[in-house]
């Protein structure tokens, strides 16, 4: 009997460590911008844009690769300091869902953030994250977080003339790119499922041959929408992301952490301009947040 319950208390210690382990890893100065910027949006008058409301917010924050790269076993990383495109958009995704939902807690910000980023919003192991975009649209919609937007929602004219039919297998085929696949190989196989998941899929897209035109025939495009960046990267879907920001000229900018910049930035030049200084961006898909107003 001392023997099972000396067992038993070995086990909750260890569940115990498990689940602090799991806990999300942060500074306090992020949790306390968190609960800030959701405090300020709680006051917001009707028809103001909560997306491009917090994402401006983020305008100057360095650019940083790899910042969810830092624990092993995996936890959910937040980190507001420094942002690459993806963590750009998951900070402000999870902002704007924790906002429309009344949410001013920082433990509500982490639940929506885990709920996009990890597959059935548990954190397992590396491969529970959502590591190729389509899977985060995929997954989004599934769970009624986002919506990606095609021809049919465009009313008269629709930009979207093209197809991606996706072929993800840039990890599988680059494991040594990735830290947490270098130390172990055995993730392989989870993140061959998730490129198998979504290969075979075919998405509209607008080529951008269509991205100049006058915002009257881009209205499906709006303010705050995602705009994930299609490329001809063999084994990868999307390159980049951003939000879709209509200058009052009638041009359309992106607003993005940026590599070039080093820093979030509103994009000085036109999205067309942009990509066409990208030879392997072939245009983009648009992806909007449900409940952004």
């Amino acid at each position: 009997m001392k023997r099972c319950k000396a067992f038993l208390l070995l086990c909750l210690c260890a569940c115990c460590l498990y689940a602090q382990d799991r806990k999300p890893y942060y500074k306090a100065q992020d949790s306390v911008r968190v609960e800030s910027l959701l405090r300020e949006a709680s006051h917001l008058p009707q028809g103001i844009n909560r997306v491009l409301f917090f994402a401006r917010r983020f305008m100057g924050v360095p650019y940083v690769a790899h910042t969810l790269e830092v624990c092993d076993p995996e936890r959910l990383v937040i980190n507001l300091d420094e942002l690459d495109c993806t963590t750009y958009v998951d900070v402000v995704t999870a902002l704007v869902l924790a906002s429309r939902s009344g949410k001013t807690r920082f433990a509500d910000f982490c639940d929506f953030l885990q709920r996009q980023r990890y597959r059935g919003g548990v954190v397992n192991d590396y491969t529970s994250r959502n590591h190729y975009f389509s899977s985060w649209i995929m997954f989004g919609q599934e769970n009624g977080l986002v919506r990606e937007i095609t021809g049919r929602d465009c009313r008269g004219y629709s930009p979207f003339k093209a197809v991606q039919r996706i072929k993800a297998n840039y990890m599988t085929k680059n494991p040594g790119q990735y830290k947490a696949l270098a130390a172990h190989p055995e993730f392989l196989k989870g993140i061959r499922t998730q490129e198998d998941e979504i290969s075979g899929m075919e998405v509209q897209y607008i080529p951008n041959s269509e991205l100049g035109l006058p915002r009257k025939k881009l209205s499906c495009i709006q303010n705050g929408d995602i705009l994930a960046m299609v490329t001809s990267k063999e084994g990868l879907e999307i390159s980049h992301l951003g939000f879709a920001v209509w200058n009052r000229d009638g041009s359309l900018h992106l607003l993005n952490a940026s590599s070039l910049h080093k820093k979030v930035i509103s994009d000085p030049l036109s999205l067309q301009k942009y990509m066409q200084r990208q030879p392997r961006n072939l245009g983009i898909r648009v992806i909007r947040i449900l409940g952004d107003n």
